[in-house]
């Protein structure tokens, strides 16, 4: 009995594999195509005994047209959607070409670049599409010989001899056989040219090894038990699953839309297994509500080729497995594990593909997906042959983690797609234009805005509209713009005024599979979009609800509040829900909102008061960041008459008492020895380990060898990962002491730290020393807003007084909560009590409340406490990249646009990041004493502002100078800053902060004795080239 010979997956050429199906399962149904036009004439079943002899006869026609090639020379195809593709893939092979498939729905220039990127000169094509080779011949700047194929008719009729291909894999495993294209999304296309060993590793996949207990989720999905026959749009489906999967695709008639009616003609004649489709097409059938039980019958839909809408996901769900194969033309599709229903959107990527998510955005927490395509993944990842040398692919493509199941990461959008506005803020539009174009009269929906203040949007409606038509449909559409304006952050939201309609003779650039190529609509609408830009912005529709008096000269304050959220929801989302207590900055509440609501709220004011109301600005925003406090304010300033303070330190100070008076209230009590202190610290906890200053004072703890675990406690699931990749860039040579390492994550204002009971309890008994490094770096909030903050601190209070190691609290401070003091005296190492000391700025006096809290803890209850005041941190003493400082970045970026600098009002008294880390880890290590220690990091030689000044001139030829009294006097003069003002002038976003600086601006003074003796490290004096490497690499 003959022995069974295993099939070799993952080593066959597929146009052996295809000629070996004729042979062996010659009627094995290859693909059904319907008869005529009209599908319900039924389909024809096409065999693989027929697709060999369609091949056969198509490669002896090419053979006697243009000869053989034995330099894989380039044959370009463009047809209809028919077999004739595929057919005339497989032919060129077997003579040796490699084919360049190209899509009638690209435009001629896509078309022709890719021909001249290929060095194609011969275009193939069916008779149809004649008038697109036409114009690809007009625009090519060399002839091309164009030849129409034979008919499919006439491939079906002939009765060719075998076309013989003795390739073998071991020879020609290398060899190009077709080239696609990169999806053109962001602009012109590249070419890709796939080997055999593309497909070899498609069909390895089945090889790959899998979890145990799982499931796969890749190609092997096509791979039906019995006859599988699948609907879907991709023509190149049809090129590589019947031949190496066991399905059969179903195809349509070539110039008919997958509609509805078909879509359920299909489902009823051919009992189908499966559908592949794009998220468009389900998206328009299931507009008839019942058309979704269509879809009960099948094993699954596969939907890609752009992001699908949640809403119609969730429901597809509900009645069959949802699947969304991910990859692209480079990688194909890339193996996954399969999910729960539930888990639709979500991808688990399989663990043996060698691949990483790195840190994309840390605060927002998405990832870049990269493989690894080195040569160990050669017979698993096509993209190994497809980008031969590429062994870390950054395939561009963003996702963001799932916080309950970190192994699981939905697509959040292309590295291309990202709009960077003009004063540096990203977004990703995508989550808005796919909710937007859900609506049933649009096609497609565009948000433009890279370097511009704000964002815009294009819109394409289905019908052909006249002018008025257009401009009512964008008032129509404004519920759905603002339902969509939530799903992104606030800088990208779309203002009224700022919408496009496009034209019907300027339809979307699409590629071949719908999706809206981004760079080429943009350029477009340029002309549209310019004038969008260039008008004068609309004005803000006034708040709806009035303020009546309901007695002579009495407001009530709920009417206030009603009238307040009015006014918030003109720029924030939240206005409608948020409690009157709660602080509008917690909720994400940002600099430019701010000044809209100051704005909105002045000009709501305006038109039903007579009384002056130019106190109102930013500020009175800043300082009164709840419903409370400003219904508050804004009623006496009604009924009293009252206008808030323009001197307000009396009042400011008063606040930092009081808050200092309700965190150290109800003290918890501990006895004056505790039973055990560490004499030799061992565990560390750190809150805010990643950020810019965190990573570098981990690095510092890990090379502590008296340091076993170090507990890094952040906000967000991703912290690992951001942790890790901030700690590769500063030296790889930590990763042997990574065991180290332990993650938590934290959410600062809930109690317990918003850790768990067990996690809590953990660090109570475990930990030595804990470190807080985490406070919100925003120099126009007021005290108020750093609530959750100060309740951390608290809790770092309660921690150590529930220890069992005494634990010892560190708090890293800044030098600006005594900054004032240090302006007129030397501020000591030791406690300050004088709420003036502080730097007139919430952040500074947060800080100096935080040092206050902590110190009446030590006081009383007998807490270990060290206090280190860090001032400005700068970027690395030797190599490496200075992250972008907000106050610093934005006083450049306003001196870039005044073409003016400020001389003398402050110095450069920098700490390089390194340095402040190697004092802080002494510090951490130092024992703790009975008395509360404090620390000063401040250099010894503060340099000139003017290697500043110096730096500007160099790089933005700014050579005009001005004292500072009058330089931010040009700033005062703006009273009603546009959005534009403050993207080119950002100082006009934190004015209150530059206010605290003078034309005496000296060097503060400190004592760093303490610092210095207990640290041992000396403090470089910042120079010319070292601010001039820092600041090279800002954005300004």
């Amino acid at each position: 009995m003959a022995s069974c010979v295993p099939t070799p997956y993952g080593q066959r050429l597929i146009s052996v594999v295809a000629d070996e199906l004729a042979h062996k399962t010659p009627y094995r149904i290859y693909a059904a195509i319907s008869k005529t036009s009209d599908i319900s004439d039924g389909f024809r079943d096409i065999t693989m005994k027929d697709l060999a002899r369609c091949v056969n006869f198509t490669a002896r026609w090419i053979e006697n047209q243009f000869g053989r090639s034995n330099r894989f020379d380039t044959l370009t195809y463009i047809g209809i959607s028919d077999l004739r593709g595929p057919i005339v893939f497989l032919a060129a092979v077997k003579c040796g070409y490699k084919l360049l498939l190209l899509s009638p729905r690209n435009t001629p220039l896509v078309n022709v670049s890719l021909m001249d990127q290929t060095e194609s000169t011969v275009l193939l094509h069916t008779s149809d599409v004649t008038p697109i080779v036409r114009q690809i011949q007009d625009r090519a700047a060399s002839q091309v010989v164009t030849q129409v194929v034979p008919s499919f008719d006439e491939m079906m009729n002939s009765n060719p001899d075998h076309y013989p291909y003795t390739a073998s894999f071991d020879s020609n495993k290398n060899d190009p056989v077709v080239v696609l294209h990169s999806s053109g999304s962001t602009g012109l296309p590249k070419p890709v040219t796939m080997t055999h060993g593309t497909f070899a590793a498609l069909d390895n996949q089945r090889n790959l090894q899998i979890p145990p207990d799982r499931e796969r989720r890749d190609n092997m999905m096509w791979e039906f038990d019995g006859e599988a026959r699948v609907y879907t749009i991709f023509p190149f489906f049809h090129v590589i699953n019947p031949i190496f999967r066991n399905c059969s695709p179903i195809m349509g008639p070539p110039y008919l839309i997958p509609d509805g009616p078909f879509l359920k003609s299909i489902i009823a004649q051919q009992r189908l297994r499966a559908m592949f489709l794009v998220p468009s097409v389900v998206e328009a059938l299931l507009q008839d509500p019942d058309d979704i039980n269509l879809f009960k019958q099948l094993d699954f839909i596969a939907l890609s080729g752009a992001p699908s809408n949640p809403a119609i996901g969730n429901r597809l769900s509900e009645v069959v497995e949802l699947v969304s194969p991910f990859g692209s033309t480079e990688t194909v599709m890339l193996p996954e594990l399969a999910l729960p229903r539930e888990d639709w959107e979500w991808h688990e990527f399989n663990p043996y593909l060698k691949h990483e998510l790195r840190v994309y955005d840390s605060e927002q927490g998405i990832f870049e997906l990269v493989l690894l395509a080195d040569e160990s993944m050669r017979d698993h990842m096509p993209v190994y042959h497809n980008l031969p040398g590429v062994s870390d692919y950054c395939t561009k493509d963003l996702f963001l983690q799932n916080p309950r199941k970190p192994k699981l990461f939905k697509y959040y959008g292309r590295s291309d797609d990202i709009i960077v506005l003009a004063n540096g803020e990203k977004f990703n539009p995508v989550p808005f234009e796919i909710n937007a174009q859900s609506h049933p009269d649009l096609k497609g929906a565009l948000m433009v805005g890279n370097g511009r203040t704000h964002s815009g949007l294009i819109i394409e409606p289905k019908q052909s509209l006249g002018e008025a038509d257009r401009q009512k449909l964008i008032r129509d559409l404004w519920p759905l713009i603002e339902t969509s304006n939530s799903l992104i952050p606030g800088q990208g939201r779309i203002q009224q005024g700022m919408v496009v309609c496009a034209l019907s003779d300027k339809p979307f650039a699409r590629t071949a599979k719908g999706t809206v190529t981004r760079k080429l609509t943009e350029r477009l609408y340029e002309a549209e979009v310019e004038s969008l830009y260039s008008k004068p912005a609309a004005p803000v529709a006034l708040p709806s609800i009035s303020l009546k008096p309901i007695l002579k000269q009495v407001y009530e304050r709920s009417t206030v509040v009603d009238f307040l959220r009015s006014v918030l929801a003109k720029s924030f989302v939240h206005a409608s829900s948020i409690g009157e207590d709660e602080d509008f900055y917690s909720y994400g509440l940002d600099s430019l909102q701010t000044l809209e609501i100051a704005v909105n709220l002045k000009h709501g004011l305006q038109s039903q008061l007579t009384e002056p109301i130019t106190w109102i600005s930013a500020r009175t925003i800043y300082r009164n960041p709840t419903l409370a406090d400003q219904s508050r304010m804004l009623t006496k300033f009604l009924n009293d008459g009252i206008v808030p303070e323009e001197d307000h330190k009396l009042a400011s100070t008063q606040l930092l008492d009081d808050t200092v008076a309700y965190y150290t209230a109800g003290l918890p009590k501990r006895a004056k020895s505790p039973a055990y202190r560490a004499v030799r610290l061992s565990k560390v906890a750190l809150i805010g380990s990643t950020g810019y200053l965190g990573p570098y004072l981990v690095s510092q703890l890990l090379k502590n060898s008296d340091i076993s675990h170090i507990y890094c406690l952040n906000r967000g699931d991703d912290a690992k990962e951001r942790q890790l990749a901030s700690l590769r860039k500063i030296d790889e040579s930590l990763e042997q002491f990574y065991h180290k390492l332990v993650f938590m994550t934290v959410e600062l204002g809930k109690p317990r730290l918003g850790l768990k009971r067990e996690q809590y309890d953990l660090l109570a008994h475990e930990v030595d020393a804990i470190v807080l490094n985490s406070w919100r770096l925003d120099f126009g909030l007021s005290i108020k807003s750093f609530a959750p903050f100060l309740r951390a601190t608290r809790d770092l209070v309660e921690l150590s007084a529930e220890s069992s190691h005494n634990m010892h609290a560190i708090f890293i401070s800044s030098s600006s909560s005594v900054g004032n003091m240090a302006s007129k005296t030397i501020a000591p190492e030791a406690p300050v009590d004088d709420a003036s000391a502080a730097t007139d700025i919430g952040y500074a006096q947060s800080k100096l409340a935080a040092e206050r809290i902590l110190n009446t803890a030590n006081e009383q209850c007998n807490i270990p406490v060290t206090v280190v005041r860090v001032c400005q941190v700068g970027g690395p003493t030797d190599s490496g990249i200075w992250v972008e400082q907000p106050w610093i970045l934005a006083l450049l970026r306003t001196v870039k646009t005044l073409r003016c600098a400020p001389v003398n009002f402050t110095t450069v008294d920098c700490v390089p990041v390194d340095t402040a880390a190697s004092m802080l880890s002494a510090f951490i290590v130092h024992p703790a004493q009975d008395k509360a220690q404090f620390f000063n990091i401040y250099p010894p030689e503060p340099q000139s502002w003017q290697l500043v000044v110096n730096y500007l001139n160099k790089r933005f030829n700014i050579t005009s100078t001005a004292p500072w009294q009058e330089w931010i006097g040009r700033l005062r003069s703006i009273t009603n800053p546009t959005t534009e003002d403050v993207t080119n002038m950002p100082a006009l976003k934190i004015l209150d902060f530059f206010e605290t600086f003078s034309d005496s601006g000296g060097p503060l003074q400190f004592a760093t004795t303490n610092a210095i003796g207990v640290s041992g490290v000396d403090i470089p004096t910042v120079d010319e080239q070292m601010v001039e490497r820092w600041l090279d690499t800002w954005d300004i």
